[in-house]
């Protein structure tokens, strides 16, 4: 027999299913967005690349020091945005069942 306080506890049991999809959902949004994000960074050094190639020879990338400083920095932020990705990868499948 079923009393009222276990049909209670059911309907809290969906609360918290409901909060468990909810970041389910977020978490998997995070990562798309690192993702993208990584993306867009690659296409900027790739973008910086035809900048100081011997084609399109941009000279405010070329000579002196600033070309390097921007390649630097993308490159560091796609690997800092990769190790993001990782941490929260393994984040998600350390809470996996």
């Amino acid at each position: 027999m079923r009393t009222f306080a276990d049909l209670d506890d059911r309907v809290e049991d969906f609360g918290d299913l409901d909060h468990f999809e909810r970041i389910g959902a977020t978490r998997g949004e995070l990562l798309e967005h690192i993702a993208t994000g990584v993306q867009a960074l690659q296409r900027a050094a790739g973008r910086l690349d035809q900048l100081r190639s011997n084609t399109i020879y941009d000279v405010d990338f070329v000579d002196g020091r600033d070309g390097g400083d921007v390649a630097t920095f993308l490159d560091d932020s796609v690997r800092y945005a990769r190790a993001a990705y990782a941490v929260v990868h393994t984040v998600i499948d350390k809470e996996a069942p």
